[in-house]
Formats: C-alpha cells, structure tokens, sequence
C-alpha cells in the first residue's frame, strides 16, 4: 500500500494535509467506517478520493446534484485519477457505455445520484461487484432533521446491505449533533470514527443589513458589485428573483459577465453558465440554491443572499462557498420581512411533490422547517457575534477572537432598518451644524492645501483603503454618513493622521456614530504603514501566508497596476489569459491550473528557468511539469 503523504504529492499536487484530513484517511484505510463534519472548503472530497486511489478499487460515491458530479469528474481526470459518472443528464449511449465499462471491472471513481438505484438493471451490475469503498456526500440529506432531506436518502442504509456492508464514509459540511445520530442509525454505520473537524471559518465576514421594503436591496446590490472587480454568487431565493437580480446586474453594469441558474432552466444552458462562472475570474452568478453544492471555486471573495434562507445550516453551507482559499471573503445577508413569507410559502407545499410521505411525516417535516426558519431569523435580526451564533447552533461552545463580522466590527452595534434613516438625520443635526461653521485656521489651510494636491505613491493607496472602510461605514450605519466622510476630509486624514480616537473627533469633527463604530480601525489604518484596510489578527496570516492574503487583496480591488507597476500587470493579465487556453484546451477549470496568487508572483519574479518557476510558492513539480513551458515562454515576451 502506497504512503498516503507520497500520493498526496505526487498525484494531487498539494504539499500537506489539512486540519484532519489525515486522521480521516487513515482511519478509512484501517478499514473503520467514518463520518466527517468539516465545513465547506476544508478539504472533504479528498478524504475520500485519496483513500480510493490507495485502495485501487471501485470507489462508489453517492452525490445528490449532476453540477457537483460533473465537477469532480473533471477534476479527478484532470488529475489523470479514473473517473466516470452515471446520471439522468447522459444520453442512451453514454450511459451505455458507462455501464459497460462496469461490466467489464472499471477501477476508480464512479459518481451517481441516490435515484440510480432505482434505475432499471443498475443495482443488479452493481451488487455483483465488490467495493473498496462507498463514499456518501452530502450526508445530512439522510436525516429528516437535516437542512435539505431528501426520501430518495433513506434507501442508502438498506443499498448498503444490497452491496454487503462496505466500507463506508458518510460527508457534510451542516450537520447539528441529532442530524449526526440519524446519520449513523439510518446508514447503520457500527462503531464509526466521527471526526468534526468545526464550524468556524475565521477568513469570513459575515455581515446583514436589514431593509424596510424589499425594493431598496436593489440599490444595495448595484452599489456594492459596482466596487468589486472580482466575481461571486447572488442567491436568490425563487426563480422569479433570479431573472430580476440577473437582468437588473447586467443592464446596471454593463461590460460585467453575468449568469443566472436555476432548475427552471434547460440543462444544456444550466451547464453554459456553470462553465462560463468557473471559468471567468470576473463572472457573476445569480441562483437559487439548486447552484454550487460540490462546486469548488477557491478564489471567490464575496457569496450575496439576496433573500433571507430557510435555515441556518443552508446559509452556512452556501455562503461557505465564499473563501475556500482561506483567504479574507465577505458573506452578505440581506433581510426584509417579505423573504420570510416566500420561507413560510416553501413550508406549506413540503410534501406536494411526494406521495409516499404520510401526513404525519409532512407535519414533523413542516414543524421542524418552521423552527429553522426562526433560527434563520434570529441570526439575521439579532446584535450578537454572527460567527457565534452559527457555532452554538451547530453545537459547538467556542468564543471566536478577532471577529469581523458586522456586529463586532461595530463598537456599540445598532443593527437598523433602513427606513430609519430620518431619525439617524434629526440626531445628527447638531454636528452637520458644526460642520457648516468655520474650521480652525490651521486646519483650514492644511485641509485646502491637501484637496488642491493629488495623492501620490502610498498616499493614494491609504486614501483608496481609507474609501474602502467609508464604504463599510455607509452600509453599516446608512447611506447618509457618507456626506461625514467626504473626500477632502479623507485627503486631510492622511496628510495629517489623528493620534487617537479622541482627537479624530475633536479634531476633525467626526460624527459620533461614526467614531464609536469605526474610529478605532481608521486610527489603525492611518497608523500602519501596510496598504489594508485594517491590520489582521495573526490567528489569520496563520491559516493564510500573508503574502497571499495581500495577492488577493490586490487583485480583487484591481491595485496590481498600481502597487506593482504597469508592466507586471500586463504581464499578470497575459498569464491569466494563458491559464484560461490550458484550462479549456485540458477541459478542467482555470483555477486548476495555478491560482492568482501564484500567477501574480510570476508576474512580478519574472522566472528564466524550471529551477526559478519551481522556486515560486504553489507551483509545485506536477504544475511546472504541465505548465512551466508555456509558463516561461509567455514571461519572456516581456
């Protein structure tokens, strides 16, 4: 048997294992069945996919989505690892061929939806076949307390006896402890290693602003893509609301690639749009929640829901798809009481679509939607730490540090509706008063003197980080206190930066709200000498090598040209447009080749030789060997 750490090397080009991730396999190849809680992006897929190359079986892995079957297929080919699928999105003959192949002892990995053993000859070819592993992802869809059950689950417990008991790995990333037991009963797993790895995503910032009326998430929306030069997701919580988001985005911004998804539209343009977002650094997508189960995108730095979940598990399951790099993302909850009657509509047609549910199983079904629906609710209105909350309600007792979700950002938070806008107005009259008397002398002429002269060199890069915070003012506190941040008082803070809180509202005459929330973080910015918007606890540069966590920062804010020069970012965007030709010409995604960070550091080393490329962090031997060529022939262009 081939060491774990070897083939972690040389077959998927990764340097370590995660957080347990060795601990999982491990017990896997002791031959112990095991179920895995670990959050989005922590790494389950391989938990599973090492142990099946080590094992050098027929790998059985049980996924509810053709989106997430279609991914990992691609990637494992991509890794030139045996794969193939079986689902209802093939043709006769491809299906055909798959079962064929079966027939004939296929090793490796082979894909298929709960429904495929009721499929017609499946289960027959299947039983005749003895597994070295059965991987069931997405494992809280067993469990009627779970998020998002699904009846075609329950039949896994007794398909596992049809195949013999094998060897059993159950995976998900939302599972409460009695989702867990249910998980265990229902699949009759004996004695199973239970590894919960934790809920807490420290790189993410969680954040909600609460609407009076639904219509004003609109301008929200706009404002808030209008800043971001990257992509992400929208979640929308109906099909209706997708084609509105979608069309309001690309008539709004125009030049931007934006896609919808949802189960309403034909498979052949669901599929188009999928690639076309993982392809494109920039793309948008707007869904329902039928997009991004298994979808692994790493570099995506910001997940919207437009409309309120139905459950804390879905929301933390999907704005999880945010940062799965580990690096800093933002996961934006917008809330307005509308959202909850569309929920409450979703409760009272549970069960329409399955006749073999009794009227009893539909009222505990119903019930149980209900109180998550009111958890989802709590979360979103309530002025408490945002990752704490998601923590407890999976059972977990830990205090986070260093928090940066919207409620701990603020000093004394006040979460508001947005329709209460006037009477912030009437509060702040006094100091608009101020504001419209004479400044000191002094103060006067510096400030004219800075608004006359433009920002150069760091100066420019304070004054557009020092934007950056204005804006988590406005949407924190309203749209109003941008006229107590202007740009001429902006250009006067960085000519002269205030020493303390105090003195940048006495001085500079600052509005309260705005020091009590935000003064200690502007303070900070104007202190330090590195380009963020506040410096980061060291908990983070530990997940993440700050080097990184800066490539991204640059790259999604479009600073390259102006941190590193013009020709490094002309350099930087050939790469990325190299990167996308391999990834179509290998027929993978673009982030499958090498990631931003690592592009942005062959941008600016400029490496001659194989020796120097493989010198750049996340290279690695298996990326130069495929990719080094092609790599160093475009860096010699200039």
């Amino acid at each position: 048997m081939r060491d774990p750490e070897s083939i972690l090397t040389s077959v998927f080009g990764l340097q370590h294992f995660r957080l347990q991730q060795r601990e999982i396999v491990d017990d896997i190849l002791a031959r112990r069945d095991t179920l895995v809680v670990m959050p989005t992006g922590a790494g389950k897929s391989l938990c599973y996919q090492l142990p099946a190359v080590v094992l050098r079986g027929l790998t059985l892995i049980v996924s509810p989505l053709i989106s997430l079957m279609t991914d990992q297929v691609r990637q494992m080919r991509a890794l030139r690892i045996p794969a193939m699928m079986l689902c209802s999105g093939q043709n006769w003959d491809q299906q055909r061929e798959v079962m064929a192949r079966l027939r004939e002892g296929f090793r490796g990995l082979l894909y298929v939806a709960p429904e495929r053993f009721s499929a017609p000859g499946f289960l027959s070819i299947i039983t005749q076949r003895e597994l070295s592993l059965l991987a069931i992802d997405e494992a809280h869809c067993i469990s009627q307390w779970g998020h998002d059950f699904r009846p075609e689950y329950l039949r896994l417990g007794e398909i596992r006896r049809q195949l013999g008991n094998p060897l059993t790995v159950a995976l998900t990333a939302t599972a409460t402890p009695e989702v867990r037991e249910d998980i265990v009963r229902n699949l009759e797993l004996k004695d199973p290693a239970i590894h919960v790895t934790g809920f807490d995503r420290p790189n993410l910032s969680y954040q909600c602003i609460v609407f009076e009326k639904a219509k004003n998430k609109q301008a929200e929306l706009i404002d808030y893509l209008s800043h971001r030069k990257d992509g992400g997701i929208v979640y929308c919580s109906t099909r209706k609301n997708v084609d509105e988001v979608t069309s309001l985005i690309a008539n709004r911004l125009r030049g931007r690639t934006v896609v919808s998804y949802h189960a309403g539209m034909d498979g052949e343009a669901r599929d188009s749009n999928q690639r076309r977002f993982i392809d494109l650094d920039n793309a948008i997508i707007v869904a329902t929640n039928a997009f991004g189960m298994g979808i692994n995108k790493p570099n995506l730095r910001y997940v919207i829901h437009y409309n309120l979940p139905g459950s804390l598990e879905a929301y933390y399951q999907e704005a999880g798809r945010a940062g799965r790099d580990g690096l800093p993302a933002e996961c934006v909850l917008y809330f307005a009481t509308a959202d909850v009657m569309t929920q409450k509509f979703f409760i009272d047609k549970i069960g329409e679509a399955n006749t073999k549910l009794t009227s009893r199983q539909i009222s505990v079904l119903q019930r149980r939607a209900t109180q998550q629906l009111e958890s989802m609710q709590r979360y979103a209105r309530w002025e408490r730490c945002r990752r704490r909350q998601i923590l407890e309600y999976f059972g977990e007792d830990k205090r986070p540090e260093n928090c940066e979700c919207d409620v701990c950002r603020a000093a004394n938070p006040k979460m508001k509706l947005k329709g209460e806008a006037a009477k912030l107005e009437r509060e702040s009259e006094a100091v608009r008063d101020r504001r419209s008397k004479p400044r000191k002398p002094q103060m006067q002429e510096a400030l004219s003197q800075v608004a006359a002269a433009p920002a150069r060199g760091d100066d420019a890069v304070l004054l557009t980080n020092l934007k950056t915070l204005r804006r988590d003012v406005v949407r924190s506190l309203g749209t109003m206190f941008f006229q107590y941040l202007p740009d001429d008082l902006l250009r006067n803070l960085v000519a002269h930066p205030p020493a303390s809180v105090e003195e940048l509202r006495d001085d500079f005459e600052v509005h309260h709200k705005i020091v009590e929330s935000f003064g200690t973080r502007i303070v900070q910015l104007l202190r330090t000498s590195i380009g963020t918007t506040a410096p980061r606890p060291s908990r983070r540069t530990e997940r993440a090598p700050k080097a990184k966590v800066e490539a991204a920062r640059e790259i999604a804010g479009g600073k390259v040209g102006a941190l590193h020069g013009s020709a490094v970012e002309a350099r930087f965007e050939r790469l990325r447009s190299l990167r996308l030709e391999l990834a179509r010409k290998n027929h993978f995604p673009a982030y499958c080749v090498l990631q931003d960070a690592t592009l942005l550091e062959v941008a600016r080393t400029r490496p001659r030789t194989m020796r120097e490329l493989l010198e750049i962090k996340g290279m690695g031997p298996k990326r130069a060997e495929r990719y080094g060529k092609e790599l160093l022939a475009e860096i010699e262009k200039g």
